[in-house]
Parts: structure tokens; C-alpha cells; sequence
């Protein structure tokens, strides 16, 4: 059984990585909306914010990231290998992501930023009617 899982996810993957349908992944925990604080959260243009999408697509303010070798490193964190893009250049980086005990996103040794340690509060999106 745990063979027939394995292939059935790797097919899964690689129809999503050839652009053909495939059944949907679950989400993993860092994926969503992430900023420095609460208030540039509100702030749609805030170089401070953060969203990871599809489990494998990071974006900053000017800065976008695929990531792949994708490792679980603990039961909350992650490491994976990143390509970059940004302001015209492109750029590798090989970050852990980690989501701490009060809920906060952790990333060591991100692409952006000044410090090597980043931390950041989940963004609540108002859905729009």
C-alpha cells in the first residue's frame, strides 16, 4: 500500500510539473499570507509581506522563488533549495522554514531581507464580496 501512495503522489507531481491535471495536494502549513506585523498585513504594498502559494512558490514585495527538494526537518519545519528572481537578477538560496509554537513563520537564511533570520505573523485575508 505504501508503495502504490508513493507512486500515485510522484504521478500526481509529476502531471502537475508536465502541466496536465492532477489531483490536488494537501496544503502544507506554511503555505498562505505572511508579514512582519499585523499592520503590514493591511498594507498590500508593504515590502514586509510574504505569500507562499502552491507549496513550492514563494513571493516577495520584488523578489520570486521556486522552490524544489522540499525536506520535512522536524514535524514543523522544512528545508528546501530556492530560485530566485529579483530587481533583474537571479539568485539561489537554501532556507529552513519552521513554524514556531505561537504560530509565527521562521525562515533562516531567507532571500530577502537584511538578517539572516526572519520572522513573520500569519495574515488574516478579508474575503472580498
Amino acid at each position: 500500500m505504501r508503495v502504490a501512495r508513493r507512486f500515485a503522489v510522484v504521478l500526481s507531481l509529476g502531471a502537475v510539473l508536465a502541466g496536465q491535471c492532477a489531483p490536488a495536494l494537501a496544503a502544507e502549513r506554511y503555505e498562505g499570507f505572511w508579514a512582519s506585523t499585523k499592520k503590514d498585513c493591511r498594507n498590500e504594498d508593504s515590502p514586509n509581506r510574504m505569500s507562499i502559494e502552491g507549496g513550492n512558490r514563494l513571493y516577495w514585495y520584488e523578489t520570486r522563488c521556486r522552490a524544489s527538494e522540499i525536506t520535512a526537518d522536524g514535524s514543523l519545519g522544512w528545508k528546501m533549495k530556492l530560485a530566485c528572481e529579483g530587481e533583474g537578477e537571479k539568485f539561489r538560496s537554501n532556507p529552513r522554514v519552521s513554524i514556531a509554537a505561537d504560530g509565527r513563520l521562521v525562515m533562516d537564511n531567507g532571500p530577502v531581507g537584511q538578517v539572516k533570520r526572519q520572522t513573520y505573523v500569519r495574515c488574516e485575508i478579508a474575503k472580498k464580496r
